[in-house]
């Protein structure tokens, strides 16, 4: 499948669910908005972890996608304010390269 690197990152709402988990904070709450027609629906998502809300980036066709991106956005945060320590058993990889490359690829397929 030209997609399949695509899947293995889709880790990230685990991670941060596994991270909540770890310090003891609630479960991860994410909210959804469907935006556009719905011949060519858009989505973003807002993902709320100890009260601070963590916004998707814009533009995503599928709920999943957009969820993955607010729970990335949280992780990345996260750790950038150090909130977060050694806690979560995986690296996080960057979704978006990962979707670019596969976007590359199948556009080079044409």
């Amino acid at each position: 499948m030209l997609f399949s690197s695509v899947s293995n990152c889709y880790v990230f709402k685990s991670r941060l669910q596994e991270y909540a988990q770890k310090v003891g904070l609630s479960t991860p709450v994410y909210e959804t908005i469907k935006e556009g027609p719905s011949h060519e629906p858009s989505f973003r998502s807002t993902v709320i972890i100890n009260d601070v809300r963590y916004d998707s980036l814009p533009g995503f066709f599928n709920r999943k996608a957009a969820e993955q991106s607010a729970a990335e956005v949280a992780l990345m945060q996260l750790a950038n304010t150090g909130k977060m320590n050694e806690c979560i058993s995986q690296p996080v990889v960057n979704l978006l390269s990962h979707i670019r490359m596969g976007w590359k690829l199948y556009m080079l397929s044409f």
